[in-house]
Formats: structure tokens, sequence, C-alpha cells
């Protein structure tokens, strides 16, 4: 468990003020972040159900993955594919050196399946170190159980954050962000304690750590969390369907029996306590004496066999409340039913998802621009800051045959230009295939070019008299005879 430290020596007394606020502030957090996570993990504890459990029912462990399909159903609709100039233009070298080294793209996923799992994450923008082979300009993320801040709603920005970067086994700090409005603060243990090992003013306006929330607004800024409480709620139920199921299953081919004319001192082991209702229900051979008092013997009956339905109802009515809460279609929630789904009634299902999809590409945009521009700033940027704009997968995933055919109709109607970084958008293009038609394409403009030039050249001759054309020879160049006309 990861201990934060509490005493910082060399802040001031107005960065300790701020220092403590934004740890109390973390710590009353993370509990329920911690919960999350275990949701998201399959790793939640089975909640009292009412009833004591058999021996039988200590063995049986029960994982419902419903969290991580809510969180993983959304996040793979909200995918960065890569990064374009506002113009449309390329990439400077400096924008592309830095989402390299960084792994942005990839950085990413991870960046939004957190704010989808606590309701937001950080992304802060650090100076590397060269000498110790990290790049000059480092983006990393902080998750919400290790960094907080607080949202400053007149600039719609964060005003300060605190950011803890742990070990890869999150279990130890090894070093600590405070930061301001121009002022970022590092803190380190040195073994001794906890001490402020740099500090660094600038005038930026932002500081250097972005926001991703999720849903957010004007009450709840750092968004909210797509394991909520009815996400939880109907886990935990359908967890318990399926221990009963499980225990019923243990039992399922003993039917129920019921004992006419019998005591409760015939149900007691050797020490005189009860014995378990589940043993009896298991016991193969049921012994039981006559009543010591008329010498009557006990008549046992048994009822019809248990049936598996109402499980299957119930567990079918809390799949499509989840998938109702969720936005998901019924069928990924794995719970089979009579009439599968047609084509229409998926889409129209994933409908309300795709359009919260493109809100976190609005939500998330904003913040990944904000990111960018500061790294340019970052890695000390001579000229002006490139604007940059993320590049989204279309969240409706549509085959690559009917992206084509909506993108040739837009071009036959001259809505669009072939060669658009809006038509490669809608093609759904990869970095790497958006360079190479780049670079095919300045490669023919260059050809045509020389092309002109020459023809543009040889009629200026042609006028001149100078030259007379002749058809080309078998290397493809036109011949000339000089000496004027005869």
């Amino acid at each position: 468990m990861i201990t934060f430290p509490n005493t910082i020596s060399g802040l001031s007394g107005s960065e300790t003020k701020l220092y403590r606020t934004l740890l109390a502030r973390l710590i009353k957090k993370r509990r329920r972040n911690r919960l999350r996570t275990k949701y998201m993990n399959g790793r939640n504890e089975l909640h009292d159900i009412g009833y004591a459990l058999p021996p039988v029912a200590s063995d049986i462990d029960i994982v419902v993955g419903w969290p991580a399909k809510a969180v993983e159903g959304l996040a793979n609709r909200v995918v960065l594919d890569g990064l374009a100039g506002d113009d449309g233009g390329e990439l400077d070298d400096l924008v592309t050196s830095v989402v390299s080294e960084n792994d942005l793209v990839g950085m990413a996923d991870s960046v939004h399946t957190d704010a989808f799992v606590h309701s937001c994450s950080f992304v802060a923008v650090l100076n590397g170190d060269p000498d110790m082979g990290e790049p000059e300009v480092i983006i990393q993320e902080f998750t919400a159980d290790v960094a907080t801040g607080i949202w400053d709603k007149r600039r719609h920005r964060l005003s300060s954050a605190l950011l803890f970067d742990v070990s890869d086994d999150y279990e130890t700090v090894t070093s600590a962000y405070l930061m301001t409005y121009g002022m970022t603060i590092i803190m380190q243990d040195d073994g001794n304690g906890w001490h402020v090992a740099e500090r660094s003013e600038t005038d930026d306006e932002r500081i250097a750590c972005e926001l991703f929330a999720f849903k957010p607004d004007e009450q709840r800024p750092f968004g909210r969390s797509r394991i909520d409480r009815t996400v939880m709620s109907l886990t935990d139920s359908a967890v318990r369907t399926f221990l009963r199921s499980e225990l019923q299953a243990e039992l399922y081919s003993v039917p129920p029996r019921y004992f006419l004319g019998a005591s409760e001192d015939m149900f007691t082991d050797e020490d005189g306590n009860l014995i378990p209702k589940w043993r009896l229900m298991l016991d193969q051979a049921l012994i039981l004496p006559r009543d010591p008092a008329s010498g009557e013997v006990p008549q046992v009956g048994q009822f019809a066999q248990y049936s598996f339905e109402p499980h299957s109802a119930q567990l079918r009515q809390t799949a499509t409340m989840f998938a109702s809460a969720t936005s998901l279609p019924p069928d990924a929630m794995g719970v089979l039913t009579d009439n599968p789904s047609s084509a229409e009634a998926i889409d129209k299902a994933t409908k309300e998802l795709c359009l919260l999809a493109e809100k976190c590409q609005r939500w998330f945009g904003r913040s990944w621009r904000h990111v960018l521009d500061r790294a340019q700033q970052a890695a000390g940027s001579a000229g002006q800051v490139q604007a940059v704009r993320p590049q989204w997968r279309n969240p409706a995933t549509p085959s690559r045959a009917a992206a084509a055919d909506a993108a040739i109709k837009l071009v036959q109607a001259k809505i669009l230009p072939a060669d658009s970084e809006v038509t490669y958008d809608m093609l759904d293009l990869s970095d790497e295939q958006r360079r190479v038609l780049h670079m095919e394409r300045q490669t023919k403009r260059a050809e045509e070019r020389i092309d002109q030039l020459r023809i543009e050249r040889q009629t200026r001759q042609g006028v001149g008299g100078d030259v007379t054309q002749q058809p080309a020879d078998s290397s493809g160049e036109p011949q000339a005879l000089t000496g004027g006309t005869r």
C-alpha cells in the first residue's frame, strides 16, 4: 500500500498549505478509486447475501467482467489514430520527435481507459534528463489514485496539481510534483526525509498538467466514472445470481425432501448440535429412529427437483438493465437470447454509445492540443508553435467498403478533394499510409512541374526560331536542328 509523505521540507507556508489541501483531497477520493479498480479487475468482494453459505461455497470463485466490458466497450470506440497539423500539412520535425519518443498514440489508450475507470486522469509535461537516456521532453500519465488537482472555473483549466510518481508495482512513491500558476516544484526523498529537489518558475498561463475528464460538468469538473453505482450494484446482483445457481448445481441431483412425524432431536449429531440443512440434503443414506414416545416411524417424502430457469431469467433481466445503463448491446453481456439481434437492432443499440464516444473525442481532444502545445514550448521551440489536431477513428466503426463508398461519392460530387485530409480521415488511413501518400503526391507534383517547365522552354525556343522540333529519338528526347530556316 502506498504511503504518501505528510511533510516536505523547503516549502513555503502557502505551498505547504496547498500541498496538504491537495493531499487530503487525494486520500479522500482514493478509497472510491481503489474500489472501482477492483471492479475493473474483477476482484470485487461478494457482499452478504442474507444467509449462511455451506462449506462447499468456499471453493466457488465468481468473477463477473461486466465493469471491464463497460469500460472497454467505450474505450474501443475512442481511439486516437494519430495527429495532424490544423492546416492539413505534415507535422513538424519537433512534434514528430516528441510524439515518437513518448509513444503518445499508444499512451492515449491508457489515458482514456483510466479516465473511464476513475472519472479522470492527468497528463503532465516534464523535463527529461538526456544524460540519463531520457528524452528532452517527457509526457507522462498520472492516474487519479496518485494525482489530484484544483479546477479553475473562470479559466476552465487546472490551477494547481499534485502528482505522485510511483514504482511499477504501485507500492512506493519515488518522486512528487506540485504545480501551480508560474511554478513547478519537484520533491524527492533522500533517505532522511522528503525535501524540495528542484523549483522552476515560468510565465505560462497554464500549468504543465492537463485534465482528461469523462462527462465533466459545472458541478463535477473532474467528471464521472464509467463504473458508477449502478454498474457496481448490477454487478453484485449478477455475482449473487451466479453463486445461487452454482450452489443449486451442487444440489441439483438431490430432490428436496420432507419428514412427517419427526422431532428435532432426530437431527442432532453426537455432540447434540443440529445437523446443517445442506448436509441433510447431500446425505445419500438418511436413517431416522422411531419416535420414542409413540413408536411410530417418521414418513419421508420428496418434492419435484429445482429448476434453473428462475436464475437464468434473473440473470437475463440483470444483463438487460446493465446494457441499458451502459449503452451496450444486450448480446455483449454474454447472455444468450432465443432470438439473436439483427444488424439493425445492434446499430440502434450502439447509436447512443457512438454519440457518447464522439463527446469523448471533443472532451479529450482539447486536452491533447494543450499537451502538445506545452510539449513544444518545453522543447524550446524557437519558432511558432504548430497547431496540432488529433485524428480520431470513426466511433461507428464502419466497414472499409462503406467508408470508401461514402468518400468516393463526396469526391465525385466535388464536395471533398481527393487528396484532402478529411478524405483520408473518412478512409481511416494510418499515419504511415498518409505519409506515403504525401510523398507520392509531392513527387508527382515535382514531375508535373518539370514537364511544364520543359514544355514552356521548348515553346519559347520554337517561337524564336532557334529550334525546330523533330521527332524524338530512341531515348525519348526531342532532336533539335540549329542553323536557322532554310
